[in-house]
């Protein structure tokens, strides 16, 4: 049987196009009624601001675990955060003291109580500070001032007392470290100011146990453990010394005190190799701190290594020339007898002063403004500016509008603070007025009073030993200056004299 294949019908174009129109109408519709994308962004939570009492609730973390540095360092975030929050300034202060950085500290010190001067706090840090610096009688005003703010304030008391032993006030400063301990018997600082009284007194076993009582409290400051050991090498205990000061060292390893003691004992039982490893570490962790290159030339010179001694008492002398000058307080002007000494001022009135403050974070440049102390006086019209380059020792003064001296008298300007060799004020010199009232002036402050005595006269025994007399010669005379009797200064000249063959007066 035979299938019939079945017929396709023709397509209709009119169809397929209807069809097409539809399909486009239909996907037209389906995008114009589609909801529009929205773009979501992803907003964070907010999340509260931080307070500054989170700031020094984190800072006494670090503190109770011995990390000054990392206390210091979160209080001066938190002051750039918040810096009109006068609170945070008196802790920081006292942490930067016992760091070992009061003059860091004194900037910090002073800017709280120009923001809250009935601060009791502030004022008995600012004391603190100022006494760490040599600055006692500063001190003592300071810690007077948070005294009659807050009578009960023990911290005040124990600062007060540093202040007293340093003015020579013995039984003044016992009584105020008493009573900072009656006051407040958990306080760290009441036992150490009554160790330190004890200390300057001789008595290094009582002060060695009041130490102990601070650390009964606070057991990881290095600070306490410098003290012991201080105190345990003035006893002649050399293993106790050595204990404390590696005890320092283990939680204070940036410290270049703690280095350089740890240094002076290893140097005192002949381990000199150890001496001179801790030594070097000092001037790694603090390259202005003298005391270590110092020793670190005693050492060499112990192994009659001149050469190596010779560059490390020269930097001794100049890092101790520095430290001199950023302690300098002030700089004042007054008017002197004509005459060709000026030890000391004759006069007591001062026309013109003002207060040497570092310009830059490094404290390399100091400056002040001069203003009259009297303003209705002969000299209200007159100011100036003194500035002075700490590093290099190059000062510059610039009066204006200054009347000429009475008859007989000339200008002279004295540095508060620093001083000669022979411990006088060091000071400009008589001082011109030119025609148009101005007075300029440029010297270096230098040498100064700072460097330690044996760093003169064993530098110029160096030079002895060297064969370089010429140069020793100023240094016996700078030892000379400083004590006019050094025996030591005195053979130096003696050797010298012999060498070259000139006869010995």
């Amino acid at each position: 049987m035979y299938l019939s294949r079945r017929r396709r019908k023709r397509s209709n174009p009119w169809r397929v196009l209807l069809l097409l129109l539809l399909i486009g109408v239909a996907l037209y519709v389906y995008q114009r009624v589609q909801p529009p994308e929205v773009e979501v962004s992803i907003v964070p939570t907010p999340t509260p601001t931080r307070s500054p009492q989170s700031y020094q609730i984190e800072a006494d973390g670090y503190y109770w675990d011995g990390d000054l540095r990392g206390a210091i360092a979160v209080y001066q975030q938190a002051i750039q955060l918040f810096p009109s929050d006068a609170s945070l300034y008196p802790p920081l202060v006292r942490l930067l003291v016992l760091d070992g950085r009061p003059l860091e500290a004194i900037r910090y010190g002073e800017q709280a109580v120009g923001m809250d001067p009935n601060s009791a706090p502030a004022w008995a840090t600012l004391c603190m500070a100022y006494d760490w610096v040599g600055w006692v009688e500063d001190a003592l005003d300071a810690c007077d001032r948070a005294i009659g703010l807050d009578p009960a304030y023990a911290e005040a008391y124990a600062y007060l007392s540093e202040a007293y032993m340093d003015s020579g006030q013995w039984n003044a400063a016992l009584e105020a470290a008493q009573t900072a301990q009656k006051l407040d018997s958990r306080n760290v600082d009441g036992f150490r100011a009554y160790g330190y009284a004890l200390e300057m007194m001789g008595n290094y076993s009582g002060a060695i146990e009041a130490y102990q009582k601070a650390l009964e409290i606070h057991p990881k400051l290095a600070y306490l453990y410098l003290d012991i050991g201080r105190n345990q090498q003035a006893l002649l205990n050399t293993s106790g010394a050595l204990a404390a000061f590696r005890q320092a060292v283990e939680l204070a390893p940036y410290r270049a005190d703690a280095l350089a003691q740890l240094g002076w004992v290893y140097y005192a039982i002949e381990e000199y190799q150890e001496a001179r490893r801790y030594l070097e570490q000092a001037i790694q962790a603090n390259p202005e701190y003298a005391p270590a290159y110092g020793r670190l030339a005693t050492v060499y010179w112990t192994q009659r290594n001149y050469e190596s001694a010779i560059p490390n008492f020269e930097k001794a002398i100049e890092m101790a020339y520095r430290a001199s000058r950023r302690a300098t307080r002030g700089f004042y002007v007054t008017v002197e007898p004509a005459q060709n000494e000026y030890p000391y001022p004759t006069l007591a009135r001062k026309i013109l002063e003002g207060r040497l403050r570092p310009t830059d974070h490094a404290m390399v440049h100091m400056a002040a403004d001069l203003t009259p102390t009297d303003r209705t006086g002969a000299w209200a019209a007159a100011r100036g500016q003194v500035t002075m380059n700490a590093v290099t020792g190059e000062v510059t003064l610039a009066l204006e509008q200054m009347p000429d001296p009475p008859t007989g008298q000339v200008y002279v300007g004295w540095f508060s603070g620093l001083r000669t060799l022979s411990n006088t004020p060091l000071h400009t010199g008589p001082l011109w007025v030119a025609s148009d009232g101005t007075v300029t002036a440029t010297l270096k402050a230098e040498p100064v009073k700072g460097p330690r005595i044996e760093y003169f006269y064993t530098l110029g025994l160096c030079y002895y030993y060297m064969a370089q007399c010429e140069r020793a010669y100023p240094l016996f005379d700078a030892a000379l200056q400083i004590d006019p009797q050094d025996v030591n200064a005195q053979q130096g000249i003696r050797l010298c004299r012999q060498a070259e063959g000139t006869p010995t007066p």
